[in-house]
C-alpha cells in the first residue's frame, strides 16, 4: 500500500469512527427518551428549593463515586449513601486556597472529613498516589499523604448548597492547597503506586481535547478491529532470548509491580492540528521491571509485540527500559476497553502510536532489527514524537 492510499484509509476510518461516535450518542439518546428514564440536567435544579441534604442527594440519585485500585476490593458510593452513612459527621470548614495566580481566598465549606470513606477502603501499603477524575474530564494527582491532610469532600459552600451549573453537585477541597486540585463532581478516585507526569508542554492546551481525553473521546485506530477476548484464556507469553520464559495470566498482571504515567498518544500519520491525539493516565507494569523478570541475554537487541489481530512491532531494549515505558492494562482508572487494547497494551511516551501495541498475547527478544507491520511498509523503525520530520524511511 503507498502513502497515498494510506492517507485514504486513515481518513476513511476516521470518518467511519465519527460516525459510529455520533450514532451511538443519537441512539442512546432516543433510548432514555423511548424508556422514559431522565438524564440529569444541572441547571434544572433549584438550590434555593432544598431543605435538606437528603433532598439535595436525592435529586441526582445516579451519581456515583468509584474508589478502585490499590485497595482490596472497588468500592462504589452514590451520593445519597454518602449521606446516609457519613452524614452525622458533617461539619462546616474555612478553607484556605492558593489560585495559579498567586491569590490567596478562604471560603466556609460544609462537608466531610475524605477520612472517613478512605478507612473503609483497606488501602494497600503499595499504595502511593490517588488521582481523582471529574465527569468534565479534569483530573488532579495527590501524594496519598497529601490527600489524607485535611481534605474534605463537600457539598455546600458559605451556607448554601452547591449550584451544579458553576461548581458542580460535590467537590474536593484541601485546605492550605492549591485550588487547582480542587476537583467538582469526582467520579472516580483510583489508588496507585506512582505518578508520573510526562506529557510535552507543547502538547498540554494547544487546541481542545488534547489536554486529557475520555475513552470515548480518545482516537481508534488499527487494522482489524478489537479482536474477541475471553480474558479467562488469555495468556501473555514472554520469550525468545531470555533465561526466564514466562506466561502471566491478567491476574498474574495485575499482581505485579505498577505505575502510572500522565502521556501523549498520537498517530504517526497525524497531520498539524490534527485530531488523532489525545492525553491520558495510564497504569501498567513498568516494562523494565518486565525485563529484569525474564532476565533477558546480553545478546538481545529488540523486543517484540505481536497483537491478537495479527499487528506486530517493535522497539530496542534502550528504549524499552525508558522512562514512563509500561505495559498498561487502565487508562485514565479504568480497566482498558476493548478498542484502547484490553487486556494489555504497550504505552511508550516517546513513541507515536505505531509502537504501542494493543491486545498484546506475547513478547520476544531479538538479537535482529525486526520490522512489524508499518514499519515493513515504508514508516518510520524509529517513529519517535521527537523526529515529527522522519516518519518515512
Amino acid at each position: 500500500m503507498d502513502k497515498k492510499k494510506l492517507y485514504i484509509t486513515l481518513i476513511i476510518a476516521f470518518m467511519v469512527i465519527l460516525i459510529g461516535f455520533f450514532s451511538y450518542y443519537i441512539a442512546k439518546n432516543e433510548i432514555s427518551q423511548s424508556t422514559g428514564s431522565e438524564t440529569f440536567i444541572p441547571s434544572e435544579i433549584n438550590i434555593d428549593e432544598i431543605d435538606s441534604d437528603l433532598e439535595f442527594a436525592e435529586r441526582i440519585p445516579e451519581y456515583k463515586i468509584l474508589f478502585n485500585g490499590l485497595i482490596e476490593e472497588d468500592y462504589e458510593i452514590t451520593f445519597r449513601e454518602i449521606i446516609e452513612k457519613y452524614g452525622d459527621y458533617t461539619q462546616e470548614k474555612s478553607i484556605h486556597g492558593i489560585r495559579s495566580d498567586g491569590e490567596e481566598v478562604d471560603i466556609e465549606y460544609t462537608g466531610i472529613d475524605i477520612n472517613l470513606i478512605f478507612e473503609d477502603l483497606n488501602i494497600q501499603n503499595e499504595a502511593e498516589d490517588v488521582t481523582v477524575y471529574a465527569t468534565d474530564l479534569y483530573a488532579a494527582d495527590f501524594k496519598l499523604e497529601e490527600i489524607k491532610d485535611e481534605c474534605y469532600l463537600v457539598w455546600k459552600k458559605d451556607g448554601q448548597y452547591l449550584n451544579p451549573s458553576e461548581d458542580g453537585i460535590i467537590k474536593i477541597v484541601q485546605n492550605n492547597g492549591p485550588t487547582n486540585k480542587w476537583v467538582k463532581n469526582p467520579v472516580l478516585f483510583n489508588f496507585i503506586s506512582e505518578f508520573k507526569d510526562l506529557v510535552p508542554p507543547e502538547d498540554r492546551a494547544t487546541m481542545e481535547g488534547i489536554e486529557f481525553a475520555s475513552e470515548q473521546s480518545m482516537f481508534k485506530l488499527s487494522i482489524s478491529g478489537p479482536p474477541g477476548i475471553d480474558i479467562d484464556d488469555w495468556k501473555l507469553k514472554i520469550g525468545g532470548l531470555v533465561d526466564n520464559p514466562s506466561t502471566f495470566s491478567y491476574i498474574d498482571i495485575k499482581n505485579m509491580p505498577q505505575e502510572s504515567v500522565y502521556a501523549t498518544l498520537e498517530t504517526i500519520s497525524n497531520p498539524v492540528g490534527g485530531p488523532l491525539i489525545g492525553n491520558a493516565v495510564w497504569t501498567g507494569i513498568p516494562f523494565s521491571y518486565i525485563l529484569e523478570f525474564i532476565d533477558y541475554r546480553d545478546s538481545a537487541v529488540e523486543v517484540v509485540f505481536y497483537c491478537m489481530d495479527g499487528y506486530s512491532t517493535s522497539i530496542t531494549i534502550e528504549e524499552a527500559q525508558e522512562e514512563g515505558v509500561i505495559l498498561a492494562y487502565k487508562m485514565n482508572g479504568r480497566e482498558l476497553a476493548p478498542v484502547h487494547g484490553f487486556p494489555v497494551r504497550m504505552v511508550i511516551p516517546s513513541k507515536y502510536g505505531m509502537k504501542w501495541a494493543k491486545w498484546i498475547n506475547q513478547i520476544e527478544l531479538v538479537d535482529y532489527d525486526y520490522k512489524g507491520y508499518w514499519e515493513s511498509r515504508g514508516w518510520s523503525d524509529y517513529a519517535g514524537r521527537d523526529r515529527p520530520d522522519k516518519r518515512y524511511e
